[in-house]
């Protein structure tokens, strides 16, 4: 209840006594006329009207209880509403809720122990306050009780399924999922939505770790080897490829070949020097020491 509204009523009451004390005795204790008397009405008036006023805050959901019907289950949505002075409301809070267990175990398919620190974020959304408030009455009764207790029960029946090295290794993102579906659904049957499972600190002590350490360098020596190993073939089927086009490109260019085009070919490799020797195999004329001279006339 808010600290205003109790305020309020306390100081009504103190008015409403204080003016019919004032109102119908003088300070010789002589009684007076009632009309002063009368007016300590007023504020008693003011504090049942403050009895039948409610006002449920935003992001809350008031349940409403009453000592001849009990519980009712329209429920209040926020804002002011209206009640019975004797009636009671209680608020169901909507908004996004935490619980943290420091320490879950639970033990996997090869009986290893694997201990955890889970937290969980859960709402309860307008349309369930109802029920929640039927099994529970309040927040913290299920957070301590059915947030806990199903969160455990939600990753033991997951872990159970996996050897320690897989729940903390390789398939360690897949024991998660699972345990979040599972735990989602189990919220659900009680009116709470999970808005997020955290699983951290997964330890199943040093022995274990050094073993998970060693199997995964173990894992990326192999995967290291089988890279290298399609690496190698891959460039060796690339060279037999590569060849075989060569191969093929000069028979193509075999048939091709014509005089002319060799001819071609021998002037644009010539270096542009003019041989040394001319003739055939008779007479063999070496062109350098031919002298060069010009005509006397």
């Amino acid at each position: 209840m808010n600290i205003f509204v109790i305020l309020f009523r306390v100081l009504m009451i103190i008015v409403a006594a204080a003016l019919i004390i004032i109102g119908c005795f003088d300070e010789n204790g002589i009684r007076k006329s009632k009309k002063i008397a009368l007016l300590g009405i007023v504020p008693l008036a003011m504090f049942v009207i403050s009895l039948c006023i409610v006002y449920v805050p935003s992001n809350n959901v008031g349940i409403r209880w009453s000592a001849f019907g009990g519980t009712s289950n329209k429920t209040l949505n926020e804002g002011i509403a209206i009640k019975s002075p004797i009636d009671k409301v209680f608020l169901i809070p909507t908004t996004v809720e935490e619980r943290t267990i420091k320490k879950v175990n639970v033990q996997t398919k090869d009986a290893q122990f694997v201990t955890s620190e889970v937290n969980v974020k859960f709402k309860v959304n307008q349309k369930d306050a109802f029920k929640v408030y039927k099994r529970y009455t309040t927040l913290d009764n299920l957070k301590q009780n059915i947030i806990s207790n199903y969160a455990q029960k939600s990753i033991e029946t997951v872990v159970t399924q996996y050897n320690v090295i897989d729940v903390l290794g390789a398939q360690k993102n897949e024991v998660y999922t699972m345990a979040t579906k599972d735990l989602q659904q189990m919220l659900k049957s009680e009116g709470v939505e999970l808005i997020q499972l955290t699983i951290k600190d997964m330890n199943a002590g040093d022995e274990i770790e050094k073993a998970i350490a060693d199997e995964a360098v173990a894992k990326k020596r192999v995967e290291t080897a089988e890279q290298n190993r399609l690496k190698a073939k891959k460039d060796a089927e690339t060279k037999v490829i590569n060849a075989k086009a060569e191969a093929d490109a000069n028979k193509i260019l075999e048939k091709q070949m014509t005089n002319k085009i060799l001819a071609q070919q021998w002037i644009k490799k010539w270096n542009g020097e003019v041989p040394k020797v001319s003739g055939d195999n008779k007479s063999m004329i070496n062109i350098g020491d031919l002298k060069i001279g010009r005509a006397h006339v």
